[in-house]
């Protein structure tokens, strides 16, 4: 299953290249201010998110861990999905700031 960006920017993957390695994260995320910080092997990590209540709502309902992919600047969650075992995968894109 293929991820779909929820600000519908683009498609996260391309259905032709293998999907990057996500690390595993717990987000914190402060929706007046769009911050969204968490802790990985590369250090402490600071982004804004344009749909910070979209993903604080993703998060509340998320199956498993976050995964950041480093490579995108992009923190794929998945939710549960009816009909889907794996569920549902939302990326949010992160801005450095």
């Amino acid at each position: 299953m293929e991820p779909l960006s929820v600000n519908r920017l683009q498609r996260i993957e391309p259905a032709t290249r293998p999907r990057p390695a996500g690390i595993p994260v717990l987000p914190a995320v402060d929706v007046n201010l769009g911050t969204v910080a968490f802790l990985s092997p590369f250090g402490h990590q600071l982004f804004w998110s344009g749909e910070p209540a979209e993903l604080v709502a993703a998060l509340s309902q998320a199956v498993r861990p976050a995964q950041w992919i480093r490579e995108s600047d992009t923190l794929v969650v998945t939710v549960a999905q009816t009909g889907e075992r794996s569920g549902r995968r939302l990326g949010f894109r992160l801005v450095g700031h």
